[in-house]
C-alpha cells in the first residue's frame, strides 16, 4: 500500500505553515498529520502526530486526550512506522484508526496503545509504544500507571516492556507479571513478578539451554522467604509431534504406564558418538541421567546397564529394574514405543552380543 492511497481511507488533519524567507516565492513548509487512534476507553481518547521539517526530518507522538476536558496528558515522543500501523488497522477492519490492545506474545501483533491494570490496583493504565527496541526488534513501551487523575510514568514497569520479547503478560489470576527473551534459538529467559507497594518484585526466574544431549539444561530460582533459592535441572525439550511426522527425534523411547518417559539417544562424548539413557517424570523433568556402559542382546532386543546397585533391562515391554532384594516391570503403554533398539549396535559405549 502507498502512503497517497492510505491518506484516502485515513481520518487526518493537515496543518500547512508557511515561513516565508529572504528570496521572493520561496518558503518553508511544515506538514503535520493526526491519526485516530481506535476507542479504548470513556474517559480518554488518543492520536498520534507527525511532523516533518524542511528537512524531513520527521517528528511522532502518541497523545493522550482527557475526553471532557480536552486537555492533552500524555505527549509520547515516538518512533513507529505509520504506514504498518495503517495497514494493520485495515486487517482488523477499523476504518480509518489505528488498532489498540493488542499484545500478541511473544513474536505476534502488537498494538501502539495498550490500556490495562499493570499493578492490580482495579485502575487501568497506560502503555504507549516508543519503538522497537524490544528483543530482535520487537515493540518496546513506555509504562504510565494510574495515580488518582494522573497517568505517572513508571521507571520500573517501563524496562519490564523494553528488551524483552514483546509486551510483559498479565496473570489476573495469580496477580503477577511475566517476561520472556533469548538469545538465538538454544537459550530463553522466563521471569515472573509480583507487585509489591508498586515496586516489580522477581519471584521465579527459569534459564534454559540447550546442552551436548540435545536436552534442557534448567536453572530455576524461586523466592522462598525473601530470598532466591536456586535450583539446577534437566527436561526433555518440547517437540511439535506434527512437524516430526508423528515421531519423537529419538533413538527410541517409550511411556510406561504411570505417565514417565524413557528416552536412549546419543551424544558427541569424548571424541565419539556415546549413547545415553534419560528417564523422565510426566512434568519431562529428568529424575534419571546415565551416561556410562550399555549391553545389548541382540536376540531377545534388550539394551542394559548397571548404575549400582541396581541393573535396568529395557525393551518393548517396558523397563526391568532388578533391586538387590526384588524385581519390579515398568510396563509400557500400548503403542508408546517409538524406534528400534537395533540402531544402538554402532555407539563406543555399547557392548553388542
Amino acid at each position: 500500500m502507498t502512503f497517497f492511497h492510505t491518506t484516502k481511507i485515513l481520518f487526518k488533519l493537515r496543518f500547512v505553515a508557511l515561513a516565508l524567507l529572504g528570496l521572493p516565492f520561496l518558503s518553508r513548509t511544515t506538514l503535520a498529520e493526526t491519526y485516530q487512534i481506535q476507542d479504548f476507553s470513556d474517559d480518554y481518547y488518543a492520536v498520534i502526530q507527525t511532523s516533518a521539517d524542511e528537512d524531513s526530518e520527521e517528528n511522532t507522538s502518541i497523545n493522550i486526550i482527557d475526553a471532557k476536558t480536552k486537555q492533552t496528558l500524555i505527549s509520547q515522543p515516538t518512533d513507529i512506522d505509520i504506514e504498518y500501523e495503517l495497514s494493520n488497522s485495515e486487517a482488523y477492519q477499523l476504518g480509518n484508526k489505528v488498532s489498540a490492545n493488542i499484545a500478541n506474545r511473544h513474536y505476534g501483533e502488537h498494538s501502539v496503545l495498550i490500556y490495562d491494570d499493570f499493578n492490580f490496583d482495579n485502575k487501568k493504565d497506560l502503555a504507549l509504544q516508543d519503538g522497537r527496541y524490544g528483543c530482535y526488534g520487537g515493540p518496546s513501551y513506555q509504562v504510565y500507571l494510574k495515580q488518582g487523575s494522573r497517568f505517572v510514568l513508571s521507571e520500573g514497569f517501563t524496562e519490564l516492556a523494553q528488551g524483552y520479547c514483546g509486551f510483559f503478560g498479565i496473570d489476573k489470576d495469580s496477580k503477577t507479571l511475566n517476561t520472556m527473551t533469548k538469545s538465538g534459538a538454544a537459550w530463553h529467559q522466563f521471569k515472573e513478578f509480583k507487585v509489591i507497594n508498586n515496586k516489580l518484585v522477581a519471584v521465579r526466574i527459569i534459564e534454559e539451554e540447550y546442552n551436548s544431549r540435545s536436552l534442557l539444561s534448567i536453572t530455576e530460582s524461586k523466592r522462598v522467604n525473601g530470598k532466591m533459592k536456586v535450583e539446577n535441572y534437566e527436561m526433555l525439550p518440547q517437540y511439535d509431534d506434527q512437524n516430526a511426522a508423528g515421531t519423537l527425534p529419538y533413538i527410541y523411547t517409550l511411556i510406561i504406564d504411570n505417565g514417565k518417559k524413557l528416552v536412549i539417544d546419543s551424544q558427541y562424548k569424548d571424541g565419539s558418538e556415546q549413547l545415553y539413557y534419560a528417564f523422565a517424570n510426566k512434568e519431562d523433568r529428568i529424575e534419571l541421567l546415565y551416561e556410562g556402559q550399555f549391553d545389548y542382546d541382540k536376540t531377545t532386543k534388550t539394551l542394559s546397564f548397571t548404575n549400582r546397585p541396581v541393573l535396568y533391562k529395557i525393551n518393548n515391554q517396558g523397563i526391568t529394574v532388578k533391586l538387590p532384594n526384588q524385581t519390579v516391570l515398568l510396563k509400557s503403554q500400548p503403542n508408546s514405543v517409538q524406534g528400534n533398539l537395533d540402531e544402538v549396535t554402532h555407539f563406543k559405549n555399547v557392548r553388542v552380543r
